[in-house]
């Protein structure tokens, strides 16, 4: 008879083992990992890196911030700032944020899954949960909206929040290496937790003299550019200035007159100064009027945007926007939906960039991109030198080619205006290392096992149960 319980630790050791043998013996990476049993899990060190943006205090190939870890800061979010689902779910509920008599049979049906599933594992969290595969497998089985009705709960989960001291707390704790308007942002957002530590973010920031305070800020700002653009377009000739005029005063009607929780006002000011631009032939007075446009503060580039926006969501986003500029993000070097040329999603397409930088570029190729962000050129070279340090010395497995690769492709997409040097590459260094490591932890594992008396049968290992 099968053993059924599964020695977790032992199977992703074996897993492990498995992938990084690949290459050297293909035979031996289609080992199937034993049945076991375990009484007591040992301690292994982490024996490769096999992800760009699980290498530590890895610098943005842009801006040159040092990024948090990908991992780092989803264990971050599930295990300080999530309420696990157990609790999450019954509040949700009892705060009438999920109504059950006024939900569909698909919201009934993804609650009262998630529910059950929760209790019978209480510290997960709802992201933890929908990721695994028994509740893909059963979402699979569902309609379009049934499984939508899944990702449903969890934001309304979301809405759960712990209290501003707490957050901030833990946040100092992590100490990112904010850019300089999340430094702004979480300095104010400090100042607001002392003020009131028992609150979530999201209660604070739509007090009306807090939302207020923001707002007149971030009005004036506005109203100053569009301004300047008012003076610009003194130049303009004569049949499209009226056109510009136009969507001043419409810009300024969106602005002033419009409900605070209208959203998507910048993106629809620019879009009106777009339109008008379209008609012109004086690209030289149009292109100075849509850089002004441009300047019109946003979430990403002023504090009072930041914060007015974060009064739109839950605590919870306010944090995962914060922490997510921070985190450490495979950008695509050809951008992935450039309409007819899309560049394709594997690590020979990839440089990592913090998420901010990532949201910045788009589309946009390095050409441009590196002259308005002249800085890359080198910091581009200053994280390649790590990745290669971490290739060389057999830690960071499956990116051999990698340098040579990107290299290539920053060049294609930047017309060499990005040329960095590989020339510190050595693969074989890199093979020798790894096999190193491998033995390194081979050798950890034998020792382990011998402090917990570990016995073999077979191709199964048990550990004897201390008493």
């Amino acid at each position: 008879m099968k053993i059924s319980a599964i020695n977790n630790r032992y199977n992703s050791y074996v897993s492990i083992q498995n992938q990084n043998t690949a290459i050297a013996n293909p035979v031996l990476s289609r080992q199937p990992a034993c049945d076991t049993v375990s009484f007591k899990s040992a301690a292994l060190p982490r024996l490769f890196i096999n992800d760009l943006r699980e290498i530590p205090d890895l610098t943005c190939g842009c801006c040159g911030k040092k990024m948090l870890q990908n991992d780092a800061v989803n264990k971050f979010l599930n295990e300080k700032i999530y309420y696990p689902a157990s609790i999450a779910l019954k509040r949700i509920k009892n705060e009438k944020i999920f109504k059950e008599s006024k939900a569909s049979k698909e919201m009934k049906h993804a609650y009262s899954y998630l529910r059950d599933y929760s209790a019978k594992h209480p510290k997960l969290t709802m992201n933890d949960i929908l990721t695994k595969r028994a509740v893909k497998e059963a979402r699979r089985k569902l309609s379009p909206e049934g499984s939508e009705a899944f990702d449903e709960i969890r934001e309304m989960t979301k809405l759960i929040a712990h209290n501003s001291k707490y957050i901030i707390d833990e946040i100092t704790k992590l100490n990112p290496d904010f850019r300089k308007v999340e430094k702004r942002a979480f300095k104010e957002l400090q100042w607001l937790a002392k003020k009131y530590p028992n609150e979530t973010f999201h209660t604070i920031l739509n007090k009306p003299e807090i939302h207020n305070h923001y707002l007149k800020n971030l009005e004036a700002k506005q109203m100053d550019i569009l301004n300047k653009i008012e003076f610009a377009s003194e130049s303009l000739e004569p049949d499209v200035k009226p056109l510009v005029l136009d969507a001043i005063k419409n810009a300024k009607e969106i602005f002033k007159n419009e409900e605070p929780s209208i959203r998507h006002k910048r993106s629809r000011v620019i879009a009106e100064f777009q339109s008008a631009f379209e008609k012109s032939n004086n690209h030289a007075s149009v292109k100075k009027i849509a850089d002004i446009a441009d300047s019109l503060p946003s979430s990403v580039t002023d504090v009072d945007a930041f914060m007015i926006k974060g009064s739109q969501k839950s605590t919870n986003t306010i944090v995962e926007t914060l922490l997510g500029r921070q985190r450490n993000t495979f950008e695509h070097v050809k951008p992935h939906h450039r309409i007819g040329d899309n560049g394709p999603s594997t690590i020979y397409n990839y440089i990592g960039l913090c998420g901010k930088c990532n949201l910045e570029r788009q589309r946009m190729s390095y050409e441009i991109f590196t002259k308005i962000h002249p800085e890359m050129i080198e910091n581009e070279q200053l994280q390649m030198d790590k990745i290669i340090y971490f290739i060389n010395n057999g830690i960071l497995t499956g990116y051999d080619k990698y340098p040579q690769e990107i290299k290539k492709a920053l060049q294609v997409e930047s017309k060499n205006a990005i040329n960095i040097d590989i020339s510190r590459l050595n693969p074989e260094q890199a093979k020798l290392k790894r096999k190193l490591r491998q033995l390194l932890y081979v050798e950890t594992k034998k020792a382990i096992d011998k402090q917990n008396k570990v016995f073999k049968f077979g191709k199964c290992y048990f550990y004897k149960k201390r008493h």
